[in-house]
């Protein structure tokens, strides 16, 4: 569990850890430079290892720090300020006992929003693997892993604070398998609009989004323009603020990065393109409502 400045969550976050029913677990919480009273709460427990950092070295660094601390054969991820069901890390192991051939694994998971109460991901690596190209559906506090990272080199990048997980997952998605146990195992805290927006100023979060996109867009052979490339990610992360006047871009985008493994998620985007355009534009665009066929089977896989 890394933490900064959680001074008033941390103390319930260790509490749920404390009360897990798999018991051969160790709890290592990094103090990441706090100048709050996130020490003094931390302090207050037993049975846990602390590691402090004198000064912030930020989210990356921190979780990489954990790791290379991490004596046990798995990794099981919890931020200081959200919670886990006493039996998550019961589940998520048997869950990988089961399946051997699986690498990560989340979870589904509740919040504390009144406007998303309850998140369900997608469970099969595939489906997980053809997700992470739009967006992330792999919940960091929910992870649990076998633990490579230190043998195999494998370490969050600090260039990408803020999104560091989005950006492992998806580095790691030609190599790795990845499961959602189709269960609520983590409580999620929601931060405000007011919070997110700080963050996201903080961490230069557009910046960063867009070195993602750059590798993404590498695995797409078609020739498209920077500028439909960024008329799709303007639609993927802000289409609720888009002045569609490029619906066209977008519909050819679609088209060129479907792939068999993704294609349902590029009808779910189809769709999504189709409520959002001008009244006109849908007349225009009138093919794109025909992606509603496939509604069932992206509600059953990918729980859309």
């Amino acid at each position: 569990m890394p933490a900064f400045n959680a001074d008033s969550t941390i103390a319930i976050a260790i509490k749920s850890c404390l009360s897990q029913t798999y018991a051969n677990i160790e709890i290592l919480v990094l103090n990441d430079g706090s100048i709050d009273y996130t020490a003094t709460e931390i302090n207050k427990f037993g049975k846990i290892r602390v590691i402090n950092h004198d000064q912030n070295l930020g989210i990356a660094n921190s979780r990489n720090r954990l790791l290379k601390e991490a004596k046990g054969e798995f990794i099981a991820w919890l931020d200081a300020d959200d919670l886990m069901a006493k039996d998550r890390i019961e589940k998520q192991m048997d869950y990988l006992q089961k399946h051997p051939d699986i690498d990560i694994v989340g979870s589904w998971i509740t919040t504390d929003s009144k406007v998303i109460a309850y998140k369900k991901l997608p469970t099969k690596s595939n489906l997980i693997k053809a997700h992470l190209w739009f967006k992330n559906c792999m919940v960091q506090p929910s992870i649990l892993s076998k633990n490579f990272y230190v043998k195999e080199a494998i370490y969050y990048n600090s260039n990408f604070d803020y999104m560091e997980d989005y950006e492992l997952w998806y580095r790691l998605k030609s190599t790795k398998n990845f499961a959602n146990v189709p269960a609520f195992l983590n409580k999620y805290h929601m931060p405000s609009t007011r919070n997110i927006e700080q963050k996201l100023a903080l961490y230069n979060f557009e910046t960063k989004l867009n070195l993602l996109w750059d590798i993404k867009w590498k695995s797409v052979r078609a020739n498209l323009s920077p500028t439909q490339k960024i008329d799709f990610q303007n639609f993927l992360y802000n289409f609720n603020k888009v002045n569609w006047k490029e619906a066209a871009n977008i519909k050819l985008v679609l088209s060129a990065i479907k792939t068999k493994e993704n294609s349902l998620m590029v009808h779910y985007y189809r769709l999504l393109l189709f409520t959002r355009i001008s009244f006109f534009k849908k007349l225009r665009y009138f093919s794109l409502l025909f992606s509603v066929v496939y509604y069932p089977l992206m509600k059953y896989k990918y729980l859309v």
